[in-house]
């Protein structure tokens, strides 16, 4: 190790001085943070300690001095601390402070191959001074070790999105304790963004798990809708720089739904499809109308729509297919993997957008791929504004209306709907400052917009009036931001051929029949490999006979791989299961498990993986069959 006093620009470093080492890596792995570390030479001086290696001392805020790492032993100190951590059980760990890396090497050794370490350092010059203390080269290269040296909720929460399952299935906190006492107010805002960011991916992963079937069954069934409406390519761009207005359903809606009539030709008017019906009451017909939502519920908010609407539905194919057949408009469908893998030798490739939670997450990313700036929120309150959960006059007055009396008014309906979740209530400041309710669900919408605007080109404007505040937008009144945005009128937008060219419903049901027939084999293939893995799994003992085995296993999978695709497509029927061999996978490598014990963890993993399977081909074939005679049956009426 180097000892470190101080440096000037035109100090020379040995070829194995680590600082070049560390450069050289994190220019690959996280070219900003490099480019920030050599922007300036400043460093900490080093003090040897008794064992030889090096300590860093620092003023406090009371004017005195702290020790980052022990005077004595610095290693020996970091290994007591990493002692605490459950590294074998965590597979992302967050790491406040980094002093001189001693804890973050150990830990690093300790943990799985597989484990991501997001180190939270908000001083530059201490992570300078670490490069060229310490050889951490190594773990750089890995691209397993992020940095976070500033206080960006944008950036955290992009850079761990792609970590969800593993956040989910195991996150651990590392704090260097003196690290934190001198940035105490960064870590624990650092710290409320981590939990936040938790409940977000939990929900996130538990809402992928409960309808991921239900969305792959909606998907196969809007196959015929899919093959035959146009793609969203045709709207690329098609009003840039013109405002876009997104009206959602919030409480907030009532203080401002009355000036939208301003709007109509001066801006997009994106309606989410809860407040479609109440614009259209209005006189308002929104440009377009967005739809994802894949239960039958959501049918209510296209009944008894006008015969001939000029509005275009936007849709993604999980939605319920009964919304296409309602809606007396154009419709136009999102890309998606699903519907393409089961149709794939005709190669729909259809435009997709980023995956959105919610109908106003659809809406949004579609004002951005119009190109639309600014983009304009109004009714996007989510919380409970004044005690309600929607804006009066929405589908969901209908369904109450029955109960409503006196004694029992439509306010205290919904404060009931509120009520009912208190469990999973919590309070957050509104766009005045103020305290207002909200639920776990719509604080993970919010969590999702604030990452997505933090993103974004387009000027982002909440002129709800109401609502929770959220970072990234510029807080207005809705008659303000009317008045600034909107005054002039729509351009033309340039012609685009809507109507698909031909008809290619029996093309689809093909390829619905090949994806049966392929199932079909899957399933034989897994009804003969499950008594083999039982035979390995009871004589695990018997290397010879276990070895005989697993040679007739490998030939089944062989056979398997060649229907690689459909494979996915089944196990899309079984998401739980999915989660649980990701989470087997990296307990595995996690417990550094060698010879037969992690042959049995590997085999355990395995048979529960082919149950699964086996469980899931069964409806897939089914539903196969099902969407094979709906597209006979559009077939025949479009004869």
């Amino acid at each position: 190790m180097l000892e470190i006093t101080e440096k000037s620009s035109t100090y020379a470093l040995p070829t194995d001085a680590p600082y070049l080492a560390n450069l050289a890596s994190l220019w690959d792995m996280d070219p900003a943070l490099a480019a920030a570390i050599e922007d300036d030479d400043a460093i900490y001086p080093t003090e040897p300690t008794r064992n030889g290696e090096y300590t860093v001392s620092l003023p406090n805020e009371q004017g005195g001095q702290i020790y980052l790492h022990s005077r004595y032993d610095p290693s020996g100190e970091a290994q007591r601390m990493v002692s605490h951590v459950k590294a074998d059980a965590n597979y992302i760990f967050a790491v406040h402070g980094l002093g001189l890396g001693y804890h973050l090497q150990l830990l690093f050794e300790s943990a799985s191959s597989e484990s991501f370490f997001c180190v939270f350092e908000p001083d530059l010059k201490m992570i300078r001074t670490a490069m060229f203390a310490r050889d951490l080269s190594q773990l750089i290269d890995s691209g397993r070790v992020l940095f976070f040296p500033q206080a960006d909720k944008g950036d955290l929460f992009t850079r761990l999105q792609s970590h969800m399952p593993l956040v989910v299935s195991g996150m651990e906190t590392l704090e260097h304790r003196a690290s934190v006492q001198l940035h105490e107010a960064f870590h624990k805002q650092i710290k409320n963004w981590l939990n936040e960011f938790r409940a977000y991916a939990k929900t996130s992963i538990q809402t992928l798990i409960l309808n991921g079937r239900k969305t792959a069954e909606n998907v196969a069934r809007n196959i015929g809708w899919y093959v035959n409406a146009p793609s969203l390519a045709r709207l690329k761009d098609r009003h840039r720089g013109e405002p876009a207005i997104i009206v959602s359903a919030g409480p907030s809606l009532r203080k401002n739904k009355h000036l939208l009539s301003a709007a109509n030709g001066k801006a997009v008017l994106i309606a989410v499809q809860t407040t479609l019906k109440p614009l259209l009451e209005t006189g308002i017909e929104p440009n377009y109308v967005t739809s994802l939502d894949y239960h039958e519920i959501c049918t209510r908010f296209f009944e008894n729509l006008p015969a001939k609407l000029s509005s275009e539905l936007i849709a993604e194919p999980k939605a319920s297919d009964r919304i296409f057949e309602l809606f007396p408009g154009r419709v136009s469908l999102l890309g998606n993997t699903f519907a393409e893998a089961l149709v794939r030798e005709i190669q729909i490739n259809k435009n997709a957008l980023r995956a959105g939670a919610t109908v106003a997450h659809l809406a949004f990313y579609l004002a951005e791929f119009l190109g639309c700036d600014p983009i304009i929120f109004v009714g996007q309150d989510l919380g409970f504004s004044d005690g309600l959960c929607y804006t009066p006059g929405t589908s969901y007055d209908n369904v109450w209306q029955p109960e409503i009396s006196r004694f029992c008014t439509m306010e205290m309906k919904q404060w009931e709907q509120i009520v009912r979740e208190k469990q999973i209530l919590r309070r957050i400041p509104d766009i005045h400052g103020n305290s207002m309710y909200t639920e776990e669900r719509l604080y993970t919408y919010l969590q999702q917009f604030e990452r997505d605007f933090s993103q974004s080109k387009a000027k982002i404007i909440d002129a709800s009036e109401g609502g929770a505040r959220k970072l990234g937008t510029h807080v207005m009144k809705l008659a303000d931001a009317l008045e600034q945005f909107c005054t002039q009128p729509l351009r033309e937008p340039y012609e685009n051929p809507f109507e698909s060219a031909s008809d290619r419903t029996e093309e689809a049901r093909q390829c619905i029949l090949r994806r049966r027939d392929e199932a079909e084999k899957i399933r034989t293939i897994t009804e003969a490999t499950l008594p083999l893995l039982h035979e390995v799994r009871d004589h695990l003992s018997d290397q010879n006979r276990v070895n005989q085995l697993i040679a007739r296993i490998d030939q089944l999978r062989g056979q398997m791989n060649e229907f690689g695709a459909t494979y996915e497509l089944v196990t899309q029927l079984t998401q739980t299961t999915e989660l649980r061999r990701f989470q087997a996978d990296r307990q595995i490598a996690a417990s550094k498990l060698t010879g037969i014990e992690r042959q049995r963890q590997q085999l355990l993993r395995d048979i529960e993986n082919v149950q699964s399977v086996m469980e899931a081909v069964v409806p897939f074939i089914a539903l196969m069959d099902e969407v094979a005679g709906r597209l006979e049956t559009r077939k025949a009426l479009a004869a």
